[in-house]
């Protein structure tokens, strides 16, 4: 399978590259529907596509990649390079309109030093296009050492050094820009080296992404900016890793200590920022290293820039060393023995109960960190900031779409007295249907712009003070069906990103025989496409598909999240992750026989022992679709002029014509009639799931004929 050509994002390390790798993962679907193919077999989940260098490396089962890899000897090596070969031709002859393959890893730059392996990247890469084009980018060598550093200290490093010691004339190479270039240049052409400066960049993550595009020419329109990843910690947050990785030491050849491995992203996520662990006489000593070479790049790279590649600024180094925070060392050291402790009493119980007080561990262990650190910080001119204040237990009622989720909206979660409600409700405007516009902003880094920072002092201030306007010490409760579907990785971090935010949360799903929901999904998604001009289920610029197309999903693309089946893996994280105590599962089809009683269950599961008749609406809240609308559906969307006319109409246009529809067909709605291959392939896919929701939530759904 060949390509056009081949863009090799080589790095450099600690110049964004984790986040260029989230916004390619997070968008391949939408990057193959454009030709560009980012490998998923190699990089999945937003990781670095490490298996190439894996690939040409001459004794990869002695490196740490290699063991992630499971390459023992030079067989295993053998069977991984045409593993990978074998998936990246898979992954080209999916994508039929494919034009560029796209590889990003910034091991390229620290673990290919020499240009033989460089050429054996070459032949491997040649069996898919000639054409390579490499981009690096470069950062001023001081900086990358400090945010090296922090890194080293997330990986357990207990004592990392700063700055490398540099001995004689020989520099170390992963510093050594001119020879990093040259070393490039010298297998793929200096024609073929694209070199870009970080710092032009660093100031906006976005702006980096944005400028990375830009250079392979990717459109970014339609794509999801993911949230700052991989940043360097503060000065707070450096303590607190020194102190861990003195007193709770990694063991790597033993494996990862999950609990460990918990406060460690924990202690980086909170502590974001800058720390200068060295002095401005220290920096510009290590830096002036390097102010040869880099004037002697910048002639031949960057013509313009007069030899000064970088700013000489190093004012933001402390003059002298910064001195020692005694009491925030004992503080930090009394919470980590405290959570060792913990996790060590955890290993003497069986498994069930192990599992248990460990999340107990981790939540207690959590708060204990999150108050130290916000009584610790300081607002302007040294004020001290105060704690968070603390919310009643927070429920988030996640769907699934077409389970009465709007019934459960406008009929009960908005109307209850018991309840602190923050959306969605259909008839309240602001964005995302949300009570307010405060209470919008400050839950829109954590839902829905994963972009933007999360603010957990202002998000629990404001919802405090809802909470308080509502009446105290009610549950709070938030509802939006399209959580319960969002793809697995992003919902796990969206949980963990809410009990750290929030404290005490807990998750509600809602479920409905997929032979049922399915159907109606697929129905909503006419709908919602007529009306709105696009859904995401259809193809761009349809508004009709048949359900056999709709259910198998070829237009979707490689690498797509599986919205239909895959809500399973968000159900099974939510119960592990939060405990069976936390997560309710309940079902549309006893709703259907007994909605009061359905009510009382839901709020007796959030600790609400009463249930309001005002509260009990029954009405049905989201019409189906009609015969004659469905036939009209079919009609436009098989002529591209009367499709293209219909696209072009104001929203509130064709709202009015389908409701004219509606009326005009009266009652006769529209149904699914599935052949016995649709429904062996739902109840193929349903089973697994099915199954285990019998066996963990004691769920009697063969009463309600689900697959199992």
């Amino acid at each position: 399978m060949r390509v056009d050509r081949i863009v090799l994002h080589i790095g450099t390390e600690k110049t964004g590259t984790s986040s260029i790798q989230h916004f390619l993962s997070g968008n391949r679907a939408a990057l193959g529907a454009d030709g560009i193919v980012y490998p998923l077999f190699t990089g999945p989940n937003g990781g670095s596509q490490w298996g190439f260098v894996a690939a040409v490396a001459r004794r990869p089962w002695k490196s740490d990649i290699g063991a992630r890899l499971e390459i023992r000897d030079q067989a295993s090596a053998s069977v991984y390079r045409k593993r990978l070969i074998d998936a990246i031709d898979q992954e080209l002859a999916a994508c039929p309109d494919r034009h560029t393959l796209l590889v990003s890893c910034e091991h390229f730059h620290s673990r290919l030093r020499k240009p033989g392996r460089v050429r054996a990247l070459q032949k491997l890469l040649s069996r898919w296009s000639d054409k390579v084009e490499v981009i690096l980018y470069l950062r001023r060598q001081d900086r990358v050492a400090v945010s090296l550093y922090s890194t080293r200290l997330k990986s357990g490093n207990p004592t990392p050094e700063v700055f490398p010691a540099i001995e004689g004339e020989q520099l170390p190479y992963y510093y050594d820009y001119e020879c990093v270039y040259d070393t490039w240049c010298q297998v793929f052409g200096e024609e073929a080296v694209q070199a870009c400066l970080y710092e032009q960049q660093a100031d906006a993550e976005a702006g980096l992404i944005e400028d990375f595009c830009a250079r392979v020419g990717i459109d970014i329109t339609g794509k999801e900016f993911p949230r700052r990843v991989n940043q360097s910690l503060s000065e707070a947050g450096v303590l607190m890793l020194q102190e861990l990785n003195q007193q709770w030491p990694r063991k790597p050849l033993s494996g990862p200590d999950p609990s460990r491995e918990h406060l460690v992203a924990r202690i980086s996520r909170e502590n974001p920022g800058r720390s200068y662990p060295a002095t401005r006489a220290e920096a510009q000593a290590f830096y002036a290293h390097f102010t040869a070479g880099n004037a002697r790049l910048a002639q031949r790279i960057f013509p313009g820039l007069g030899g000064e590649m970088f700013t000489g600024d190093f004012a933001d180094y402390p003059a002298t060393a910064p001195k020692e925070s005694s009491g925030m060392r004992k503080q930090v050291r009394r919470r980590i023995k405290a959570w060792k402790a913990l996790s060590a009493t955890e290993q003497a119980g069986g498994v069930h109960r192990r599992l248990r007080s460990v999340r107990q561990q981790l939540e207690r262990a959590s708060a204990q960190l999150s108050s130290f650190v916000y009584r610790s910080a300081s607002g302007p001119n040294g004020v001290r900031t105060g704690e968070m204040v603390k919310l009643p237990p927070v429920f988030l009622h996640v769907g699934l779409p077409k389970t009465a989720t709007t019934t459960l909206q406008n009929s009960l979660f908005s109307h209850h007295s018991g309840i602190c409600y923050l959306g969605k409700r259909s008839a309240w405007p602001a964005e995302r249907h949300c009570y307010s516009d405060e209470i919008y902003a400050v839950l829109r880094p954590l839902f829905w712009q994963r972009s933007e920072p999360i603010r957990p002092h202002s998000l629990r201030s404001v919802l405090h003070a809802h909470s308080r306007q509502m009446g105290s010490e009610k549950p709070i409760l938030g509802s939006w069906e399209g959580l319960g579907i969002t793809p697995p990785m992003k919902f796990q971090q969206i949980l963990r990103d809410a009990q750290d935010a929030m404290g005490d949360v807990r998750v509600i799903f809602t479920l409905r025989n997929p032979l049922k929901r399915l159907p109606s999904a697929y129905l909503h998604a006419l709908k919602a496409c007529a009306k709105l001009g696009t859904h995401h289920s259809l193809p761009a610029g349809r508004v009709f598909l048949p359900f056999d197309d709709w259910l198998d999903g070829a237009h979707r693309g490689i690498g797509k999240h599986d919205f239909r089946f895959d809500f399973d893996k968000n159900l099974r994280f939510a119960t592990e992750f939060l405990g069976r105590d936390k997560v309710g599962v309940f079902l549309f089809e006893d709703m259907v026989e007994d909605r009061k009683a359905f009510f009382a269950s839901v709020l007796r599961f959030m600790g609400i022992d009463h249930t309001e008749e005002e509260a009990i609406e029954d009405k049905h809240l989201n019409q189906a679709l009609n015969a004659v609308q469905v036939d009209f559906l079919k009609t436009i969307d098989a002529s591209d002029e009367e499709r293209t006319q219909w696209l072009a109409l104001p929203p509130r246009e064709r709202t009015r014509h389908m409701d004219k529809l509606r009326d005009s067909g009266g009652d006769n709605k529209y149904g699914v009639v599935m052949t016995e291959a649709q429904r062996q392939l739902i109840a193929d896919r349903s089973r697994s799931i099915n199954r285990w929701l019998v066996e963990a939530y004691d769920l009697d759904l063969e009463r309600h004929q689900y697959p199992l």
